[in-house]
């Protein structure tokens, strides 16, 4: 099967998420998330799939999300996993897919952003490893396990985060305002504010699992 690109829009703060489909959609595949479907269904004459329980939304809505996708998977409402885990599931099953955005992921219920960032520790995230990222205007959030990594700079993001969310063993940072050389960790720790010296760094870590955001102030 062909690799391809996917972004899902799930059903978290959804307020720049327009510039963002726009961008992506005729170059990824797109995936709507219970909500996210219908900001897709908003946004886009028709899209890929719609996966939730789709619990919140009205029945007028649903017409429309059925309309505009190409497949649309109702769940129960009483399940073992998220909206945004079997939208996963899903994109990882049909699109063999060498990357993953999560739109809409940052915001809304507190509970929903921590569900979405342990989705770090999730086994179908920890097999695609540093190819699944979480954004929006003006974060971008990746996780890796341990490994050697060239890092681009993203456009208009200044500044660069290691978030440890294990302990982290012999953790480096080359080029960058505040490199590190082989430093253990031994209980989570948000290293934050760090910043690129050119437009390329390294890192790499002998163990643990690392969250890495590229990010720049909303008032930028």
């Amino acid at each position: 099967m062909q690799s391809e690109k996917v972004v899902i829009v799930v059903g978290g703060d959804l307020t720049d998420v327009a510039a963002l489909v726009r961008r992506y959609a005729t170059s990824h595949r797109m995936v709507g998330a219970d909500r996210g479907a219908l900001k897709l269904a908003e946004l886009l004459p028709h899209f890929d799939a719609a996966i939730g329980d789709f619990d919140s939304v009205t029945p007028s809505e649903m017409e429309d999300i059925k309309k505009k996708s190409l497949v649309c998977r109702v769940l129960p409402a009483q399940k073992d996993e998220t909206d945004t885990e079997a939208a996963i599931a899903y994109a990882i099953e049909m699109f063999n897919p060498e990357e993953i955005i999560l739109l809409g992921a940052f915001g809304g219920r507190l509970d929903h952003l921590m569900s979405n960032l342990w989705l770090a520790f999730h086994p179908l995230v920890k097999q695609m490893t540093g190819k699944v990222s979480l954004m929006d205007r003006h974060n971008t959030l990746r996780f890796y396990l341990p490994g050697n990594y060239v890092l681009k700079k993203e456009e208009g993001k200044k500044y660069l985060s290691f978030i440890g969310m294990t302990p982290i063993k012999e953790l480096k940072l080359t080029g960058v305002a505040y490199p590190l050389n082989g430093k253990d960790y031994e209980y989570p720790i948000a290293l934050v504010s760090n910043e690129f010296k050119d437009t390329e760094m390294t890192f790499s870590f002998g163990s643990g699992l690392l969250a890495v955001i590229q990010s720049s102030d909303k008032r930028e």
